[in-house]
């Protein structure tokens, strides 16, 4: 049995290596073009008119409050790579820290995490003399932050706060706290084992994983919570503020649909997070909501995108016309730093 699944299973994997990019962007391209049309469906009650009127009724102290938020959060943005780049040991002028998580998260939101943030990120971090596989392990310590953030906060939002959870989710109100605790206690987990290994790798299913400290760690979860608490702040006060929505109960949903904006990989989430948040929110009008989603994407999006463009073309300019002795000495800038523990 073993042989003939060997028989009919080798000859395929060349073709699947091949073509399994390919499908991997086809099916991003179905989702985006499914959720762009479920969310005309939902929309083509509204005219193009009405929608306008909904984006016009947001107040001068909502936008004003929304930008900075957007500010802030692109401030605490700056703490992935930070905490990324001492965890890989190595060291970096903040300034250009601050350059890289700003281009890199603005690309990345704008035109995914695979091709774009993490590109951006590897220009950059390649261009100052890091090397790929320390680039590969920052890049994968950023995934990290994110995920223990999103799992410690949903967690402890289902279990701690008073929400409610639509309907349409199927998530029965007795299963709230439950669901709460196991995704609370994944994010612990997390913490514990950092706390147990120490900074050495951990062996996991015969490979090894290489681990931050506690310290790290719970500098992590801090700053991954802030960043989605301050993301979802800066939407909630674009909504209407007559609504019956309460942040607590805004939280789950924006949490939810971020992640699967990261899931499906489609670049800005473009259709996901307006159908999503259409669809499960409830207390405010629907066009009301997706014309304070438009101008969330404009704010917190478009802006830092053209903003990350200059900057990458102004500093591009700067890098092609480096002297050696300024290459030498951005080389010695990012060498492992001896007064800083290994913890990868």
């Amino acid at each position: 049995m073993h042989a003939l699944c060997n028989l009919l299973v080798l000859p395929v994997l060349p073709v699947m290596k091949k073509y399994l990019p390919i499908l991997g962007k086809l099916l991003v391209l179905v989702i985006c073009l499914l959720a762009c049309w479920l969310l005309y469906d939902k929309l083509k009650r509204y005219s193009m008119e009405e929608i306008i009127d909904s984006i016009l009724h947001i107040r001068h102290w909502q936008l004003a409050l929304a930008v900075v938020l957007v500010i802030l959060n692109y401030a605490i943005l700056v703490g992935y790579d930070w905490l990324a780049v001492k965890a890989i040991h190595r060291r970096l002028p903040f300034p250009r820290i601050c350059l890289v998580s700003f281009a890199g998260s603005a690309i990345s939101y704008n035109l995914g995490a695979l091709l774009g943030g993490t590109t951006v990120r590897y220009r950059l971090y390649s261009a100052w003399g890091f090397h790929p596989i320390d680039i590969v392990r920052l890049v994968l310590m950023l995934a990290v932050t994110f995920w223990i953030g999103a799992l410690g906060l949903a967690g402890g939002v289902l279990l701690f706060a008073d929400v409610h959870i639509p309907p349409e989710l199927g998530i029965e109100p007795s299963h709230i706290r439950p669901l709460g605790a196991a995704l609370f206690g994944l994010c612990l987990l997390y913490l514990f084992i950092c706390w147990w290994a120490k900074g050495r790798a951990v062996r996991i299913f015969k490979k090894e994983f290489a681990l931050p400290t506690l310290r790290i760690a719970l500098a992590q979860t801090a700053v991954a919570c802030a960043d989605l608490l301050v993301a979802a702040a800066c939407l909630y006060v674009l909504l209407p503020p007559h609504s019956s929505l309460s942040f607590a109960d805004f939280l789950p949903n924006y949490l939810l649909a971020q992640v699967a904006v990261v899931l499906t990989h489609v670049p800005g989430g473009v259709g996901v997070l307006e159908l999503i948040l259409m669809h499960i929110i409830h207390g405010v009008v629907p066009k009301r909501l997706f014309g304070a989603i438009l101008v969330f994407r404009v704010l917190y999006y478009l802006i830092p995108l053209l903003i990350s463009a200059v900057m990458l073309f102004i500093y591009e300019f700067r890098l092609r016309r480096r002297t050696p002795e300024e290459i030498a000495a951005e080389e010695k800038e990012t060498e492992e730093d001896p007064s800083e523990e290994h913890t990868l």
